[in-house]
This record gives structure tokens, C-alpha cells and sequence, in this order.
């Protein structure tokens, strides 16, 4: 693991190919990131049939839809009846429980704790319908519960499509199986195709420029970035950790040139 110090002696101000998400490091760049963004953000202004509330975009594994969805969670939309659009982002492999879903919906609009799933849900449609915020729930990966968002789905269709939803999944063939029920709702799917060479490796770039690094080139030569970005196959994942291990071995390269060993006490 690189130190502070190690990526400051080649110029970096932090670790430029950490693969979890952070939207700092969301380059639109990638063709197929920015067309989805594209239609995300038009489904979600979107105030036609508000009996179609639930998007599903799907993908590779590696692919970049959790730091996509982080994306559009935290993007900021007004819709055309002046409402302020409020993201909650939920990595649904983190929530065990329905109510623990229902807890992370009233933080995000910032009300008071209610005491059970029931009141949980009643005080959340209160509020959507006594004020002007509306709600985009992003989920990445499947529901934990349908019932609850069915429940708040269901509840959107009457209200001008007060609440939206956008699940990011890995499996392209049973999309359908994975949102049972909730495919009456189903507005927008969109297939997540995995970026191409050339894209893997200017993100690789930009992620170094945005680290600090004044001469990408320097620390990462095309070859390298281009064979990285091969051996990655599509997956952003897998390069990043490619990368990672390609910069740590350059700078333990360096490290070791500039050491002089210790050749003991000269004779007089």
C-alpha cells in the first residue's frame, strides 16, 4: 500500500486509482457513462405517464454503474413545476432490513424519527405532499423489500410522479426477475455496455490529473495505460487495480534507485 508520502514524491496528492466510488473522479468523458446520464436526467425530469416512476439501467460487473448511480444521486435537478429533486443513493447490499430503507428516505428529506415502518411511510407521503420537494430514489442493486417501494411508487402515480426511482443492475438477461413486481412501473430500461480501450485508459489520465500528477505521461507511458486498459476487459474495476499495482511498482522502482546502501565505516 502506498503512503502519503510515496505518492507525494511523484507528484500525487492522493491515491489516483482507489476503485471505490467518489464522484470527484466521475469522468464523462466515457461515451457510454455520458449517454446514460443523458437519459437518466431526461427520465427523471420527465413529468409525462407518472404511472412509469422506475428506471433500470443494467450492466457489467466493473462496468462503472455504482460511481454512475453515486452520480446521478447527487446531481441536481428543478423540474419544470420548480421543484427541487432530492438523491438518496443506497447500496442495497448494505441494507439488510425494509425499515432500515424507509429510515435513509426520512433522513434524506430530513424529517424526525417515526417509530415503525407504517409511520415511517405515512410521514414521508405527508411531507412530499404539504411541500414542493420531490424525491429520486437510486438504488444500486435490487430492492431489499418490494413492498415499501411499491407502496411509494404507487403512491407517486397519484401524485404527479413525486417519487422516482433508478435501479442499477449487474444482470442483463433477468432484469425483469429481478424487479418482479415492480415491472408495472417500468418506464425506462437501459443497457449498460462497458467503455473501449482508449476510454479505459484516458480515464486512467484523467483520474492521475485529478490526483495532482502535472505529467500523467510521466508516471503512466500510452503503452502501459493502453496494456492495462486491454488486459482489463472493459471492466474500469480491474483497471484501476491494474493500475494501482503498475504505479506501486514504479515508485518502488524509484525508490530503490535513489537508495544507497550502507557500505559501513571507510578505512582511514
Amino acid at each position: 500500500m502506498l503512503s502519503t508520502l510515496d505518492l507525494l514524491s511523484v507528484g500525487l496528492l492522493e491515491h489516483p486509482f482507489l476503485h471505490y466510488p467518489d464522484t470527484r473522479f466521475f469522468y464523462p468523458s466515457i461515451n457510454e457513462q455520458r449517454r446514460v446520464l443523458e437519459v437518466a436526467s431526461s427520465f427523471i425530469l420527465d413529468q409525462k405517464d407518472p404511472s412509469k416512476n422506475l428506471g433500470v439501467i443494467a450492466g457489467a460487473v466493473g462496468s462503472g454503474k455504482s460511481m454512475l448511480a453515486m452520480k446521478v444521486a447527487s446531481s441536481r435537478y428543478l423540474t419544470s413545476a420548480r421543484a427541487s429533486v432530492l438523491g438518496l443513493y443506497m447500496n442495497t447490499n448494505t441494507v439488510t432490513e425494509p425499515r432500515h430503507f424507509l429510515m435513509a428516505v426520512i433522513e434524506t428529506l430530513g424529517l424526525p424519527s417515526a417509530r415503525s415502518n407504517a409511520n415511517r411511510i405515512e410521514s414521508i407521503f405527508e411531507h412530499l405532499d404539504e411541500h414542493n420537494d420531490e424525491l429520486l430514489l437510486v438504488l444500486d442493486g435490487p430492492p431489499v423489500d418490494q413492498e415499501y417501494l411499491t407502496q411509494l411508487l404507487s403512491w407517486s402515480v397519484e401524485h404527479t410522479k413525486k417519487i422516482r426511482t433508478l435501479i442499477f443492475l449487474q444482470d442483463l438477461n433477468n432484469t425483469t426477475s429481478n424487479i418482479g413486481g415492480l415491472n408495472q412501473f417500468l418506464g425506462l430500461y437501459v443497457p449498460f455496455r462497458s467503455p473501449g480501450l482508449q476510454e479505459v485508459a484516458s480515464l486512467l489520465y484523467a483520474r492521475l490529473r485529478m490526483a495532482g500528477a502535472a505529467d500523467p505521461l510521466a508516471l503512466l507511458p500510452d503503452q502501459a495505460a493502453l496494456s492495462i486498459a486491454d488486459q482489463a476487459k472493459g471492466s474500469l474495476t480491474n483497471a484501476l487495480s491494474l493500475a494501482s499495482a503498475y504505479l506501486e511498482e514504479q515508485i518502488e522502482s524509484k525508490k530503490s534507485r535513489l537508495f544507497i546502501p550502507d557500505l559501513g565505516p571507510r578505512p582511514f
